[in-house]
């Protein structure tokens, strides 16, 4: 089978044989991979737009690949981002399956291209919102905290992080759901250790007047 046969089969399969094969085995398809969206790229772009995210996804081999062995496809990557949570916002997929994403590993991404992780940050961060669905809100939090880095004052210089704490801030005291108001606590503390270390912390306040 070619590379995308062999991905439509685990699609079908929902991963079953997948997630039986050995690290070694993974790894040497991932480098397969690779090699086949470079010589073919429009085709193997296509696959993955018409691939529509379930809680057991092919799009998942791919993402992994793409993070670990190629720094090329980082803007692919973040026009994947959008596409899957455009479609979990409009409920074309069920917000659950948002967790496909967490097959990016962003960490990655900001150690190699700091101006895309941003994008990628910013798009996230703007999804937001009080009036969303409190799945959506609840499973995007869980994206948005996989995706932050720890982030230190004296060794990061971003300048959208006052941004995003604020932004997540909003969500945390304006929430009509704990669960959420609660998911949106926890960003703020991995974003900013400050919030989390320091002592009468505003992670501490917005926790004591939510959750005791």
């Amino acid at each position: 089978m070619t590379i995308l046969e062999q991905l439509a089969y685990h699609e079908n399969d929902q991963l079953e044989e997948w997630l039986d094969l050995d690290d070694k085995t993974q790894k040497r398809f991932h480098k397969d991979l690779i090699k086949f969206a470079k010589s073919n790229p429009d085709e193997f772009k296509n696959y993955c737009i018409n691939t529509i995210p379930t809680e057991f996804s092919s799009l998942s081999i791919v993402y992994t690949a793409l993070t670990e062995y190629s720094t090329a496809w980082n803007d692919f990557l973040f026009e994947e981002i959008k596409r899957v949570v455009t479609l979990a916002k409009n409920n074309k997929i069920k917000a659950e399956y948002l967790e496909v994403l967490e097959d990016i590993e962003c960490e990655d991404i900001y150690s190699k291209d700091e101006d895309i992780y941003i994008e990628i940050i910013n798009f996230l961060i703007a999804q937001l919102s009080t009036s969303n669905d409190k799945a959506f809100n609840l499973h995007l939090l869980e994206i948005i905290d996989w995706y932050l880095i720890e982030y230190d004052e004296e060794a990061d210089d971003i300048a959208e992080v006052s941004v995003w704490i604020s932004s997540l801030r909003n969500i945390a005291n304006n929430s009509t759901h704990s669960s959420v108001r609660e998911a949106a606590t926890e960003a703020m503390g991995n974003l900013d250790e400050s919030i989390t270390s320091s002592s009468g912390s505003l992670l501490d306040k917005i926790k004591s007047f939510f959750f005791n």
